[in-house]
This record gives C-alpha cells, sequence and structure tokens, in this order.
C-alpha cells in the first residue's frame, strides 16, 4: 500500500478487498462508475481516489462507500472505512468509568473537498473545449510566430528546411541515436505552469499535467511510455539526418498539453469563439519561446501516414476519427492512418536497435489500426518484423508496390506536439491483399466512413473532398497539411 500523509491511518481492509480481487485502484474507479451509472447517478472516480481512501487521506463520500459495499459484496461496516476520534471528557459518547483514552465511533463519512472537485471539472471542462476547437485555436495560435514558420492557415509550424516538396524518399531519411543527451531545460513541472493543473487536494495540485489527464479525464489508452527524443533534424541534397535521445511519454505531455490548455484558457470567449492570437496570459508559451528550440524542451514525434490505395487512373484515402473517450489527445478530430508515437515495441532494452527505424514503425501501426492486431505495448517481447503483416508490407515495399514518402516534420501551433509527415502509396492489389480484413473500429476509434446508401471507408483523393474535410472543422491539423501537400505533389505520389 502507498506511504499515507503524516497523521492519517491507512484501511487495511479496503486494500484487503481489493488486494483478494487482484484488482488495481483504477479497476475498482472503473467498477464503481459503472455501479453508479447503474442507479443513474454520474460519477467521475478515479484510480487516486481509490488509492486515497486506501491511504486514510481522505474518507469517502456516503454514495462511493455503498457503492464499494455494493462492488465487494460486504457491509458497509466491513469496509474499514468508518473514521475514529477521541471524545473529550463529559462528551455524552463517553463510557462512565472507562479510561481516558476510550475512543467513540463517528460512522458519518466524509465529502470530498467541494473546491477540489469543482477545480477538476474546470480543468476537465477546458481540456473538452480544446478538444472541440482544435483547428480554429491551432490556426489561431500560429499567428503568434512568424510568418515564415506558418504553413499556410492549417494550424501547423515548421521551419522552411523542415518541410519538402517534392517529397523525400524515406529510405533517404538516417536516423542517429545519442544515449547521453542533457535534459530539456523546461519540463512543465515549474511553478509558473501550477495554474495550469487542477487541485488534487485542498490547497494542492497536481505536480504534473499528465498526472491529471490520467486520474481526472481518464482516457483508455494512456501509457508512460519510453520513446525517442528529437535533438536535430538536418537536410541537405534530398537527403536528411534526425538525431534522436531519450524521454518519456509524459514528458511531452506535462508541456505539450499544459500549452494547449493555456491558449484554450486564454483565446476560447463567448462559449465557443476563439480570440485573435496574443501573448497576454500565455507564460508557459512564453517560457517555451521559439518552438523549434530542441534543448528548451522535450520534443516527441509521432509518425503519422496518409494512406492512399492507387487503383489505375484514380486513388482512395483512409482516414481515421479519433475517440475523445480512448486518447489522451487530439480527441474528436479526424486524422490520418495510421498514426502512432515514434518509440520501442518493448521496454527490454537489448531489442531498441530493432525497432530504431521509421518503416518498422509504420509497420507496427499499420498491423494494430488496420488490421485490429494487439498493440505492442512495451511489457512484452519486442516486434518480430519477420511476422505477418509486417513480412508482406516489407516485402511489397522492396518489390515496389508500396511507396512511402517523407514529407517533413510539422509542429502544431495549439500544443507544440511534433510529428513527422509521411504518405505511404499502395498498388490496389498489394492493399486489398494485405489488407482484406481491414477493422472499421479500433482502440483508438473508428475508421471514417462516407456515403449515405453505400458508406465506404475508401475516400476519394480529390481536391473536393479534401476541401469538404477542410470545411468541416475537424480535421487534425497535421492531417489538413499532409492532404494539401499530398494533393500538391499529386503526381510524384501517383506517378501521373
Amino acid at each position: 500500500m502507498p506511504n499515507s500523509k503524516p497523521g492519517a491511518t491507512p484501511n487495511i481492509a479496503l486494500y484487503n478487498l481489493r488486494d483478494s480481487r487482484a484488482e488495481t485502484q483504477d479497476d475498482v474507479a472503473e467498477a464503481l462508475n459503472r455501479l453508479a451509472d447503474a442507479r443513474g447517478v454520474k460519477t467521475a472516480i478515479t484510480g487516486n481516489h481509490v488509492s486515497r481512501w486506501e491511504r486514510g487521506v481522505v474518507h469517502p463520500s456516503r454514495l462511493h462507500c455503498q457503492l464499494l459495499a455494493a462492488h465487494f459484496g460486504v457491509t458497509v461496516a466491513e469496509l474499514g472505512l468508518t473514521r475514529q476520534r477521541s471524545v473529550p471528557a463529559g462528551h455524552p459518547g463517553r463510557v462512565l468509568g472507562a479510561p481516558d483514552n476510550v475512543l467513540s465511533i463517528d460512522d458519518t463519512a466524509m465529502e470530498e473537498d467541494p473546491r477540489v472537485e469543482e477545480s477538476q471539472r474546470e480543468w476537465l471542462h477546458t481540456r473538452r473545449r480544446l478538444n472541440a476547437h482544435h483547428l480554429p485555436l491551432a490556426q489561431s495560435a500560429a499567428h503568434l510566430y512568424p510568418e515564415e514558420y506558418r504553413i499556410g492557415e492549417t494550424g501547423v509550424l515548421s521551419r522552411p528546411d523542415w518541410m519538402h516538396s517534392p517529397m523525400l524518399d524515406l529510405r533517404d531519411i538516417e536516423l542517429v541515436y545519442e544515449p547521453d543527451a542533457p535534459p530539456p531545460e523546461v519540463d512543465g513541472t515549474e511553478e509558473f505552469t501550477s495554474h495550469l493543473r487542477p487541485l488534487r487536494a485542498p490547497g494542492q495540485r497536481y505536480q504534473r499535467y499528465s498526472h491529471a489527464i490520467r486520474d481526472v479525464a481518464r482516457p483508455k489508452l494512456l501509457e508512460n511510455r519510453y520513446s525517442w527524443r528529437l535533438l536535430e533534424a538536418a537536410f541537405s541534397d534530398g537527403k536528411g539526418r534526425l538525431r534522436f535521445g531519450d524521454m518519456n511519454y509524459f514528458d511531452a505531455m506535462d508541456t505539450c498539453e499544459a500549452i494547449a490548455h493555456e491558449t484554450s484558457s486564454v483565446l476560447l470567449v463567448n462559449d465557443g469563439q476563439v480570440a485573435p492570437a496574443t501573448w497576454r496570459g500565455m507564460r508557459f508559451r512564453k517560457a517555451i519561446g521559439d518552438p523549434f528550440d530542441l534543448a528548451r524542451r522535450a520534443m516527441l514525434l509521432s509518425i503519422n501516414t496518409l494512406t492512399i490505395r492507387k487503383d489505375g487512373s484514380s486513388a482512395s484515402m483512409i482516414l481515421h476519427k479519433r475517440s475523445a473517450a480512448n486518447v489522451a489527445t487530439s480527441g474528436g478530430v479526424i486524422g490520418v492512418m495510421p498514426a502512432g508515437v515514434f518509440q520501442p515495441s518493448t521496454v527490454r532494452t537489448r531489442d531498441h536497435s530493432n525497432d530504431f527505424d521509421l518503416w518498422r514503425n509504420i509497420m507496427r501501426e499499420y498491423s494494430e489500426e488496420f488490421l485490429g492486431n494487439p498493440e505492442h505495448s512495451g511489457d512484452g517481447p519486442g516486434a518480430d518484423y519477420t511476422q505477418e503483416p509486417m513480412r508482406s508490407l516489407d516485402k511489397a515495399r522492396d518489390e515496389g508496390g508500396i511507396r512511402v514518402f517523407f514529407l517533413g516534420i510539422g509542429v502544431g501551433a495549439l500544443d507544440l506536439w511534433g510529428a513527422i509527415e509521411t504518405v505511404a502509396v499502395f498498388d490496389a492489389e498489394v492493399f486489398d491483399e494485405i489488407f482484406t480484413d481491414i477493422v472499421h473500429i479500433n482502440d483508438e476509434g473508428s475508421v471514417l466512413r462516407v456515403g449515405s446508401a453505400l458508406p465506404t471507408v475508401h475516400i476519394p483523393f480529390t481536391k473536393q473532398v479534401i476541401d469538404d474535410l477542410w470545411a468541416t472543422g475537424r480535421l487534425a491539423t497535421e492531417t489538413a497539411l499532409t492532404l494539401r501537400a499530398a494533393w500538391s505533389n499529386r503526381e510524384q505520389l501517383l506517378g501521373r
């Protein structure tokens, strides 16, 4: 059991009840929320609540006691949640003639502090609003930076030498690993970022933004995985060199999601209107400064791949709707598919060199997002790239049935998340053979379907459709960039 705060009495009975069922604190929290929902009551219990009850830091409310008793199949009295207090001399509850240290049991449960609940509600409301208005917020935030860094009105920033038209072949991008890079200068736990994190207890704010996401937002998919941190990006003569060090996923969330939160708080006005860009109130963004300063903050890269199926003179593309309930970032937006963080497939360090490859990361995402195969979550053996579908993907690429292009590196103006933007063009017969059993729903959301009479996941790759998608206001900023760039480079991509 975690350590309790000074003066708190750990609840061994509650801990043992959970331990006997081999449940985590998050498991218990989810079960209690389901029980409450069945009663018509909306709750937002988290694993952190359960932890605090077990450590004796706080006592659950009467409703929470009832839910706990129902979940474990015991009485409220058997939960060990009663609070003891000393009875002063002369108190009516004092036993006549008993020693001075006799205790009287108070069965009144302590409610959660309303200030904490309100702080977390407001914080969660801001996150929901930033997801709902992601694109216009990014477009506004982009105007905080010089025009040379803005890519049209996509809401994406990039250095001029980081974007490429015509696109580069992915094989011409060299990766270099540096194990001993110095830590970033800003990590998001500084005092000037505290206003961006909700209270976790009276007078105590969460120390890290990622921990608030874990406990308050509670997305289905959230792991603090080891990842690779971009240290340098250099390009010349049609080739590129990317240098990487070490970081964890939460390191990026603590800066990027906090910056997005700050921006939403400042720019969203009048119930959803986005105000013109201003540096006023942007304390954290000011502290970050240059969004391309790779020493100032840890930049984590995702690899976003626009998948195009080429069939003779026509082409189609696959897009994805991200579920706000399942993912920690960019929930509710339409993005390319596949997309995933550049990270190893396992925590076993001896296997990391096997994963330090952009195409191999893309192949893993195809396996997971297109075919619904289990994710390489990091706690097991590394990916075996000789197995399907990686074997067929590799073979088709070697034979020219798949061509993969590197567009460049973009940075979302709203949140400063970094992304490698790529395009993979499949010959129709290759796509149909490898992805015969393409899934329509995966862990992160669902495949976008179009058409009312005969809905299909094959979205026409045309300028009209790209413009229509843009008009929805739901495109992820980097997806808007990639779609427009792909259309501009269609002759190179489709060989016309």
